[in-house]
């Protein structure tokens, strides 16, 4: 088997004319011929091809960049071609996306109690004050600000739960909140479960949820808290990891399976909660929880596998 392989010979630069017929070789060109070996030669000079190859003497018009790349290549240059020789034109600089930092203020007190409560603003509708809170998983959202929402009388969604917390488990309601905006930091579809206020200096907590998107700190003499923008992961749908995507599923299927499993008892909530069906409206409310999820999924291209 022939192997193939190419040599640049370093030779002076000279223009020649060979047999009245053969071009002048201008800066940036070559000649090229292959010897009886099969090797394929360059130079940058007709001078240098031995005579008994110059009837099959080729003219290479050699850009700028190819020399330079031949350069690169660990292949030698004469100095007349390295003085020719330019890096070529490089690729247009990806500029990673420019993140940004927020300064937001904070009321540092509830009565004698330490709090950090910012003004969040949902929805780009309802501005209240909120408790930052770095214990709690996600969003949690007052009765009072659930109705102002709309989230009782709308059709978006939403199912009853067991909430636990330090106090027990008390009865709340699960449901997905549009946007969450404090100052410019803002992230759109946050889990959120709506139970009874904890405080009347605030209507609820926000949690990791929505900080996770960002790194913070507080600064406890300016009274602000910082919310630095987090270079996003392009594996991340949405902005959200395989986890979080998991486990929103997770919790969905798992509720309306709870409801499914209650709907041939519905006869024994009458007394409770008035006409029968509660278990089957509850199904209903998980099923619009999960079409809206899938629709956010499908909006960023969630994986099946994830789902």
């Amino acid at each position: 088997m022939r192997y193939w392989h190419i040599t640049l010979r370093v030779l002076p630069f000279t223009s020649v004319l060979v047999a009245g017929s053969l071009p002048w070789v201008s800066a940036g060109d070559l000649v090229r011929w292959t010897d009886e070996n099969g090797v394929l030669h360059f130079s940058d000079s007709l001078a240098n091809v031995p005579s008994r190859y110059r009837g099959q003497v080729k003219l290479e018009k050699l850009k700028e960049e190819e020399v330079a790349k031949e350069s690169r290549s660990g292949r030698n240059l004469t100095k007349a071609q390295e003085s020719r020789a330019v890096e070529p034109a490089s690729e247009p600089f990806k500029d990673k996306p420019k993140l940004s930092s927020y300064e937001v203020p904070f009321e540092a007190h509830e009565g004698t109690a330490q709090r950090v409560i910012v003004s969040v603003k949902f929805n780009d509708s309802v501005t209240v004050p909120m408790a930052l809170d770095t214990g709690a998983p996600g969003l949690v959202i007052s009765p009072k600000l659930a109705n102002q929402l709309g989230l009782f009388s709308g059709d978006e969604g939403k199912v009853e739960v067991q909430a636990g917390g330090i106090g027990g488990s008390v009865t709340a309601i699960r449901t997905f909140i549009d946007k969450v905006q404090i100052g410019e930091a803002s992230d759109i579809f946050i889990p959120a479960t709506v139970t009874r206020s904890v405080s009347s200096a605030f209507e609820g907590l926000v949690g990791m949820d929505f900080m996770s998107k960002y790194s913070f700190k507080i600064d406890s003499v300016k009274h602000v808290v910082i919310f630095e923008e987090i270079e996003p992961n392009p594996n991340w749908p949405g902005g959200r990891p395989e986890r979080w995507w998991r486990e929103r599923y997770k919790e969905l299927h798992a509720l309306r399976a709870a409801w499914r499993r209650a709907v041939p008892h519905e006869q024994q909530w009458q007394a409770q909660y008035g006409p029968a069906k509660f278990a089957s409206n509850q199904v209903m409310e998980v099923d619009k929880l999960l079409d809206k999820l899938d629709r956010y999924a499908n909006q960023h291209f969630v994986p099946q596998s994830w789902r």
